[in-house]
């Protein structure tokens, strides 16, 4: 809440929690202290004197029916010992050493009484563009969409039917339903688990068919989650054991902290069972509580966003926090993971780039499994051949430079740019999001087939090139079944492997795909030729000890025969089990792709027809990017009394409006 302490001059000027003050002084052994706030908190401060309570509610009342914005004004004049005295309180509890916060709060609350209603003001809050396409696109992602907001009750439902999150087909249960059923749920319990504290009561709360939807004030959420002071205060006690609890409660409240817990439980058990959930007149912390018991008992990622000072609790509390940088401040986007100018690049955040991030990682940590475990594992079956003397099966520059040069390029380039589809189907097909949301690209399922497919590589690798050395007699005569030579042959068969399965892996081709592919080959053998020529191992003798055996032993076609062989086993049987499964058991995914070509010509032809006429294209104008629009809404619909979900008539360019009931004698 914000008020100031008024003078001619401005003697001072101090910060109180986070309110602003500013003291002038009149000339005629006065001060008056001006305040706005909410009306739940103005109301709750005013003295009993003050006039027009009625009718400024009612104005209230109006302005939220038509989605605005409100604050109440009020006034109060003090003598100036009244304002010393407390003047001096203020500077103690600025300086306390402990509890600072709580102690302004306490002072605030002294002058913060017996204050005198001037009135109401309201202002246009629209929404912003494309707001209620993408929270129906999120819904169809299966992602569960909750609004937290400070606004009245009225305000909010019409905001909620404006987004197209609230329907006329949607069932409302209010604060004093969502209270009872969860008291009724409680005294259940306890007469179900008197011997058996670990039971779970697992009914549903709504078994009657369509959809629900939550509307829950502050103070009913506060009710609801046992968070008043005074029950905070009396659970307290009784686990402190200085209070019994009730020998036999019948009102369904929790007994105890464990009680409490489930009664939390519970709540965001019946939210989750609703298709939308709205907070109103919540305090940021209450929305900090709220996310927490998401994480808390739902294990669920959650994503925060806002754009002003009284959402960062919010924000910081929720595994992502997103900040819009608009009209209120940078408060929000100073304290986000991310930040954009508008709520409806929320979708691509999600559906296209958050989608493409997780495929990509996915195929990265598969990938990446697959190759060390085909390349370690070498080592494990020649370990069975050479009496377990710990000699390796390939050369040691080899080993050095696996991860290095020879495959890393192909997965890293994967990871950066792959994509199933484009963003233009991500945002069509929203139920692509689901994988993710599953974690069904990579679990412990995932994990083992990554190793069970290097087991079986690595198995091909090894004993196909060694049975082909047995007993075998090259073109001139002499045998090329040495060592060196093995280690050579297996080596090449591996990179040629991985660097070939990470080209089945993936989906967007480009040419840096194409070159880091054949790239690494190259550099494959191109550099084992050059650290096993002559002119290297004259240089360094003791470090390069494969003088020759490539140029000697890759002269040999019935070795590159059996490169062929080892790379054509180990890839097909991974190319009949893609084929089969995206032909007989295909994805969603897969669906999406088949079609790709069909979805993009339709796409297309769609911006063909929304786009205008070439003579239309100069007058277009362009569009503010500030968190709240300012083009026309709903600031005319004041005096109007209509209600929001009725067709709107044309209205004049109105952006605020401002209502004031008829102020207090002299003031």
């Amino acid at each position: 809440m914000l008020y100031c302490i008024v003078f001619s001059s401005i003697v001072n000027v101090c910060v109180c929690v986070c309110v602003c003050v500013c003291v002038v002084k009149c000339p005629d052994g006065r001060i008056r202290l001006y305040c706005k706030g909410a009306d739940t908190v103005i109301y709750q401060r005013l003295s009993p004197n003050s006039k027009h309570k009625e009718t400024t509610q009612e104005a209230l009342d109006g302005f939220a029916n038509e989605t605005l914005r409100t604050l109440c004004l009020c006034y109060k004049d003090i003598s100036a010992a009244e304002y010393a005295a407390w003047a001096q309180k203020h500077k103690e509890a600025s300086v306390a050493m402990t509890d600072r916060d709580q102690a302004l709060d306490r002072v605030s609350e002294l002058i913060e009484t017996n204050l005198m209603l001037i009135g109401a003001t309201a202002i246009e809050d629209k929404l912003q563009d494309g707001v209620p396409e993408t929270i129906a696109k999120l819904a169809k992602a299966n992602i569960k969409i909750w609004v937290l907001t400070g606004d009245k009750k009225e305000t909010a439902v019409n905001i909620g039917y404006s987004c197209e999150l609230l329907t006329d087909g949607m069932k409302i249960h209010y604060g004093e339903d969502v209270n009872g059923k969860l008291s009724d749920r409680m005294t259940r319990r306890r007469n179900e688990l008197r011997r058996d504290r670990n039971k779970k009561v697992t009914e549903p709360f709504f078994t009657e068919p369509g959809k629900n939807a939550l509307i829950i004030t502050g103070g009913w959420l506060n009710e609801i989650l046992c968070e008043k002071k005074k029950k905070r205060r009396r659970l307290r006690l009784r686990r402190l054991g200085k209070r019994q609890p009730p020998s036999n409660p019948q009102d369904g409240q929790p007994m105890d902290d464990w009680e409490k817990e489930l009664r939390q439980r519970d709540f965001v058990d019946m939210a989750c069972e609703c298709s939308a959930v709205i907070c109103c007149r919540v305090t940021p912390k209450q929305k900090a509580n709220v996310v927490s018991l998401v994480k808390r008992y739902k294990k669920a990622v959650t994503l925060s966003i806002g754009d002003g000072a009284n959402d960062v609790n919010m924000i910081k509390t929720a595994d992502i926090g997103v900040g819009i940088s608009g009209q209120e401040g940078m408060q929000a986007v100073m304290s986000s993971d991310y930040a954009f100018a508008q709520f409806r690049y929320l979708q691509r955040l999600l559906l296209v780039h958050g989608r493409w991030s997780y495929i990509r990682m996915c195929k990265f940590l598969r990938y990446f499994f697959y190759k060390n475990f085909a390349f370690t594992l070498v080592h494990f079956w020649f370990s069975f051949f050479n009496g377990y003397s710990a000699q390796t099966a390939y050369e040691d520059w080899f080993i050095t430079l696996y991860n290095v040069l020879y495959s890393s390029l192909p997965v890293l380039l994967v990871g950066l740019l792959d994509q199933d589809v484009n963003d233009k189907l991500s945002l069509r097909f929203p139920k692509l999001y689901l994988p993710g949301q599953k974690g069904s690209l990579f679990n412990y399922k995932n994990f083992f087939i990554s190793l069970f497919h290097g087991i079986f590589t690595s198995l091909i690798i090894f004993f196909i090139p060694y049975g082909a050395f047995l007993q075998t007699m090259g073109q001139d005569g002499e045998a090329p079944s040495d060592y060196q030579s093995f280690a050579v042959v297996t080596a090449s068969s591996l990179i040629i492997t991985v660097n070939l399965q990470i080209s089945l892996d993936t989906s967007y081709w480009t040419f840096v795909n194409c070159f880091a592919v054949l790239g690494s080959i190259a550099i494959y053998f191109g550099v084992m030729f050059d650290i096993q020529s002559a002119g290297i191992h004259v240089l360094f003798p003791s470090a390069f000890t494969f003088t020759g055996v490539a140029s000697n032993a890759l002269r040999q076609p019935y070795l590159w025969l059996t490169i062929i062989l080892t790379v054509g086993i180990s890839l097909l049987p991974v190319i009949c089990i893609q084929f089969l499964s995206k032909t007989i058991w295909p994805s969603v995914g897969d669906k999406v792709q088949k079609n790709k070509k069909k979805y993009e010509l339709e796409e297309e032809e769609e911006e063909k027809r929304r786009k205008p006429p070439a003579f239309q294209r100069g007058g277009r104008s362009r569009r503010s990017a500030y968190a709240f629009s300012h083009s026309r809404g709903y600031a005319d619909l004041i005096a109007s009394g209509r209600s929001i979900r009725q067709k709107p008539r044309a209205r004049p360019e109105l952006r605020e409006s401002i209502r004031e009931v008829p102020q207090a004698e002299n003031i």
